[in-house]
């Protein structure tokens, strides 16, 4: 059984109903694998569809979020954050990525979870971050 956190571009793949991610989409949950969606992936998503006043989309997002499992930003012991710090300060010495980007990763990485994106060469530039493209 696998553990999965799902990046915002996967969650809006799953939303338009693309072909190639559902199919490993749907594997995943035959499988029993365990599906994770990121508080920061919750907020990107929601104030996109909110803003665009996607109702019927943010309904089907609100049942997608309730299906997986929420992954929080930080425990008490700040963790996730200490673990956003340091890939911070890796990548400040090379090619830098968003902050939400940053956070997404430390949440995967302290969960032991793969995340699930499309963007691997963003992603790729963090070391130690296990992550696959169900795209292809």
């Amino acid at each position: 059984m696998a553990k999965y956190c799902l990046d915002s571009n996967v969650v809006s793949d799953i939303l338009r109903g693309d072909p190639e991610v559902m199919c490993r989409f749907k594997a995943a949950e035959k499988n029993n694998d365990e599906l994770f969606i990121p508080s920061i992936v919750y907020y990107e998503i929601v104030r996109g569809l909110k803003a665009a006043g996607k109702t019927r989309k943010l309904t089907a997002f609100q049942f997608l979020y309730d299906t997986a499992k929420p992954l929080y930003l930080d425990r008490d012991d700040l963790t996730t954050i200490k673990k956003a710090i340091e890939i911070y300060i890796r990548l400040h010495k090379g090619q830098m990525i968003e902050d939400n980007d940053i956070y997404i990763a430390a949440i995967s990485m302290v969960n032991d979870c793969t995340l699930v994106t499309s963007n691997t060469r963003h992603f790729g530039r963090v070391e130690g971050l296990k992550f696959v493209n169900w795209r292809g």
